[in-house]
């Protein structure tokens, strides 16, 4: 008594049923449909709440309240290192002073 092999309809049907009952798509000839992709999580949500959002920046806080001559000290600091290399000789040459400019007038 051996049980007869099913149709390929009849477990086309069964696919299709499958897929219905499981809520997934039925896709006899495996064409591409890009299901993978639309099934993903949206990366909108955590790639907006990946960079903390800053609370407010120094030179915000100048601008709101100038009448207090607030001075960056960070900044100050900055500014004192580059006009240190200017004077010993290597900060940055003037706009179009650079090595390719000096190449180009031979």
């Amino acid at each position: 008594m051996s049980v007869p092999a099913p149709s390929a309809a009849r477990l086309a049907q069964l696919a299709q049923l499958q897929c219905k009952v499981f809520g997934t798509i039925y896709n006899p000839t495996a064409a591409r449909t890009g299901n993978k992709i639309l099934r993903q999580r949206l990366l909108g949500p955590s790639m907006v709440q990946y960079n903390p959002k800053t609370l407010a920046h120094f030179r915000d806080l100048k601008a709101l309240y100038p009448e207090l001559n607030l001075i960056d000290v960070e900044e100050k600091k900055r500014l004192d290192e580059i006009a240190q290399r200017k004077r010993r000789g290597k900060g940055a040459p003037k706009k179009g002073q650079g090595k390719r400019a000096s190449n180009k007038k031979k």
